[in-house]
């Protein structure tokens, strides 16, 4: 896993035990200082992939992290 995942599955770890729901993609994207949405989209993607995260498809929202 990258700096950049682990600071953002941090990020999202965090939020969603202050908040209760997940980080948007601009509040994500502010949290790790990135240019575009896409750039998040990436990192959210290789979090899956590495089994960090799990999104419920069409959900607003709706990232998990997983143990």
């Amino acid at each position: 896993m990258t700096r950049k995942q682990s600071e953002l599955l941090k990020y999202i770890k965090n939020y969603i035990k202050e908040k209760d729901y997940s980080p948007s993609f601009d509040e994500m994207k502010a949290a790790v200082n990135l240019k575009s949405k896409s750039g998040v989209h990436r990192l959210i993607e290789a979090l899956e992939k590495h089994n960090k995260i799990k999104r419920v498809k069409f959900s607003h929202r709706s990232i998990e992290p997983i143990s």
